[in-house]
């Protein structure tokens, strides 16, 4: 199910197509866009943006056979464009999970590649994992074998195994290990951009940046694509005075979102997001719909906000404007869009949705399930789901390059 909006804003697209693609083309060569990412969307009959993108993402296991195909070839093409000699990469996955469906993921992304005639090796790259190997369960019932990652003379590898390329699907929450440290293999995404040094309003103010170049492109407002995001930093949401400088900025940008629907003629009450700056997993978000709702947290309420994955201390967080969902899938339960992209190409996508939750609330928490698709009935994907998406990556590709710049590992 399409909006109105969307289905306009398609037209709008096929109309400048070609403009499109030389500015996605410009921004493309001049940035380092991350080896592969995803896009979580938000649509509503009046806006179409991304609320998290992720440079590290699991979930491979959600796509369909189709798309997993698809991010195959998009993985090869790319790796042989640009190492043509590589043959062997290590994988090298998160440590401190018990979570089986991630270990699926690891296990997807592995025959993905070596269905693609990569030989690939799963490495745990920890200081805290002492042993030489382990053994991990999926979903599937498949068991994913492990050795401990080491670093000689520059090269990372496990026992017997020296890779080409060195692929990380760990966020790194907490810091990146030494081990990945000053490598002479490529090492893809850069671990120094893991969750310990991004930050979400650096990469929202991106992203708002390339929405305004769009949307002149479009001749469209760069509101229906645009997110408004504010930092507060210093945040613990035990102290009192903390929870009041947070709800008068909450207060702020609802004034502000509802001053825009008014202009606009939106027929709905404007909601907010208030998230840790830096993490991942839908951890540390609170979905708010006044200022009070700040101020009279309850003590459950504030310890979600107090940590954030991997335990990390929550001191940094934003205040964005909720985009309610107009997706339904499976009878009417509310859902959002999940796209998947090698570089700046769109690899596939599925429907992330919630039964216990609403259309102005997180649905990546507790209760969430998956839906796979083979995108639109034509086999394809929304062009608007596409576009988006890709702006959304090409703005982490110049918060990768900040980071690598005022950030050391």
């Amino acid at each position: 199910m399409l909006t109105m909006l969307i289905e306009q804003f398609e037209r709008t697209i096929a109309e400048k197509s070609r403009e499109i693609s030389r500015w996605m083309e410009s921004h493309c060569e001049n940035v380092m866009v991350p080896l592969y990412s995803s896009v979580d969307l938000r649509f509503s009959e009046h806006k179409i943006v991304p609320i998290d993108t992720n440079v590290f993402p699991a979930g491979f296991n959600n796509l369909s056979g189709k798309f997993r195909r698809k991010a195959g070839k998009l993985f090869r093409e790319y790796l042989l464009s640009e190492y043509p000699s590589a043959e062997k990469i290590l994988l090298v996955p998160e440590l401190n999970t018990k979570n089986a469906y991630y270990w699926e993921n690891i296990w997807v992304i592995k025959s993905i590649l070596e269905a693609e005639s990569y030989e690939v090796r799963v490495g745990i790259a920890n200081e805290e994992f002492q042993r030489d190997t382990a053994s991990f369960d999926s979903t599937g019932g498949e068991v994913i074998e492990a050795r401990r990652v080491f670093q000689k003379d520059g090269l990372a590898m496990t026992e017997g195994f020296v890779p080409d390329i060195v692929m990380i699907n760990n966020d790194f929450s907490e810091k990146c290990p030494k081990t990945l440290h000053n490598l002479r293999q490529p090492v893809l995404p850069p671990v120094e951009i893991g969750w310990h040094a991004r930050k979400k309003d650096v990469h929202f103010e991106f992203y708002n940046r390339l929405c305004g170049e769009l949307a002149d492109i479009l001749e469209v407002d760069p509101w229906v694509m645009s997110v408004e995001t504010v930092l507060e930093s210093g945040v613990d949401f035990d102290f009192p005075e903390d929870r009041d400088r947070v709800s008068a900025k909450v207060g702020e940008i609802l004034s502000k979102v509802r001053s825009e629907y008014s202009k606009r003629k939106v027929e709905h009450e404007p909601s907010i997001f208030v998230k840790s700056n830096s993490g991942t997993y839908g951890m540390a978000v609170s979905s708010v719909r006044a200022p009070e709702d700040i101020i009279e947290m309850n003590s459950r309420d504030r310890k979600r906000m107090r940590v954030s994955k991997g335990g990390v201390p929550v001191r940094d967080v934003v205040i964005q404007e909720g985009v309610p969902s107009s997706l339904r899938v499976g009878g009417g339960l509310v859902a959002e869009p999940v796209v998947y992209l090698v570089k700046s190409r769109v690899a596939g996508m599925f429907y992330r949705f919630n039964p216990l939750r609403g259309e102005l609330e997180n649905l990546n928490s507790k209760g969430m399930e998956f839906l796979q698709s083979d995108g639109s009935p034509h086999g394809g994907i929304s062009p608007a789901f596409d576009l988006v998406s890709r702006v959304a990556t090409v703005a982490a590709g110049y918060e990768i390059e900040k980071v690598l710049i005022d950030v050391e590992c």
